[in-house]
């Protein structure tokens, strides 16, 4: 079939009819997979080739599934051994292959003898989801036209080309897609990840992706279509970190993870919240996490030695290899930032995350009438304003956030409330 899906006891697979180049993204999730069948030579003779999956990770028993009696009987009777059974699909495409690698990722063209940024800012867009032509476009005219972008900060907008159930996006839509990035040079494709409801899986390629094709950034960092960047203020207000190997920032909150259904738990403001959320959700009985710190989607920065570390492991190959697959309920719905932050604490060293707080990282609101969210008014603190719904939202944004925070306002050292 052309995609295999989730096949837990899966031992051996035939699949000298397919192209090599697409068997990594194809194969789905295979944990006991134990040779592939290819076709080689003239002759057409069929020839299988032993798998040597990855030694499991010390972590990775916090996120595995447990098997069923069915793959268990079925391990028990394969000739490979009993770490076979549990190890893991290959990813779609290893951490260290080229970021220019057109098997998985189109990205822009990066002008000849430009210094390296200090930042590249991946901003996850949804080509499924509403007028996301739009959203680029007004980021364009606003945010992404202040000094240090294309400098000292590269933005880089993320989009899937593959739809929910792996199907490519319409013809109409990817040619417009391709007409933007020649057009605007700042955009990844990638041409293997599905858009789905979270951005996961645009958000754990992007790190892969801006690994290879920025390696002497300092940080890298994500935020969403639907949030306005102030690029000079958080440019200005990272260079006191760069020394730092082992950083991560963005404003926090705690829960955990049921990684076998893709499910995030207890999601609250602080750990002793949590620890009462995981209780009444049970989320250790339903296989989550210990409970952990995370920096919420609208703005995650990390170190390069972070984002290295953490893309390295490999549960994180093979998550996002089986949320790949999934295209059906369990599948990965919510809690992006969650897993993000969850292979952060699955480090071998511990790294907290530095909380810049919710006056300078916010969702937006004007009269602020409703006590019973964390919704702010652009203030001269404001770095990220998330929720910009339509063009006059985010065309006021940036007037107002320009009439309250001139150019020395930009370069002030702003406080992190947890460091």
């Amino acid at each position: 079939p052309p995609r295999v899906g989730a096949r837990a006891a899966l031992k051996v697979l035939d699949v000298s009819n397919n192209e090599l180049g697409d068997l990594p993204a194809q194969l789905g999730y295979l944990p006991s997979l134990a040779a592939v069948g290819l076709a080689l030579g003239p002759s057409n003779q069929r020839t299988a080739l032993p798998l040597q999956p990855p030694t499991l990770a010390p972590t990775t028993e916090l996120h595995r599934a447990p098997p069923t009696t069915a793959d268990a009987s079925s391990a028990a009777h394969s000739a490979a051994p009993a770490a076979t059974a549990a190890a893991h699909a290959p990813p779609p495409l290893a951490a260290n292959v080229s970021a220019a690698d057109s098997a998985e990722f189109k990205g822009p063209t990066l002008p000849q003898g430009r210094a390296a940024p200090f930042m590249a800012l991946g901003i996850v867009s949804n080509v499924m989801y509403g007028n996301s032509f739009e959203r680029r476009k007004w980021l364009r005219q606003t945010a992404l036209t202040r000094s240090n972008v294309g400098k000292t900060l590269e933005a880089v907008f993320i989009v899937g080309m593959l739809q929910t159930d792996l199907s490519p996006v319409p013809t109409s839509v990817q040619t417009r897609l391709e007409m933007e990035a020649d057009a605007h040079n700042d955009m990844l494709m990638l041409l293997k990840t599905p858009e789905r409801k979270s951005p996961c899986l645009k958000t754990m390629a992007w790190y892969r992706y801006a690994l290879t094709a920025f390696p002497s950034a300092t940080f890298i960092a994500k935020t969403d279509d639907d949030a306005y960047p102030h690029t000079v203020k958080l440019e200005h207000n990272l260079r006191r970190f760069a020394g730092r190997p082992d950083v991560y920032i963005g404003s926090t909150l705690w829960g955990s993870f049921i990684s076998k259904e893709f499910e995030p738990c207890a999601r609250r403001m602080g750990p002793a919240m949590c620890l009462g959320g995981m209780k009444e959700e049970k989320c250790l009985e339903r296989g989550g996490t210990l409970p952990y710190p995370y920096a919420v989607g609208m703005l995650q920065v990390l170190s390069m030695d972070v984002a290295r570390d953490m893309v390295a492991q490999p549960s994180y190959a093979e998550f996002e290899a089986r949320a790949t697959a999934a295209t059906r309920p369990p599948m990965m719905l919510a809690g992006e930032d969650m897993v993000i932050g969850m292979f952060i604490f699955t480090l071998a060293r511990k790294i907290m995350p530095l909380h810049w707080g919710w006056d300078k990282l916010h969702d937006l609101c004007f009269k602020c009438e409703r006590k019973d969210q964390i919704w702010r008014p652009i203030t001269h603190q404001t770095v990220i304003a998330h929720h910009i719904a339509n063009e006059q939202i985010i065309k006021e944004v940036h007037r107002n956030i320009s009439a309250v925070c001139d150019e020395a306002c930009e370069r002030t050292t702003l406080p992190f409330e947890v460091t």
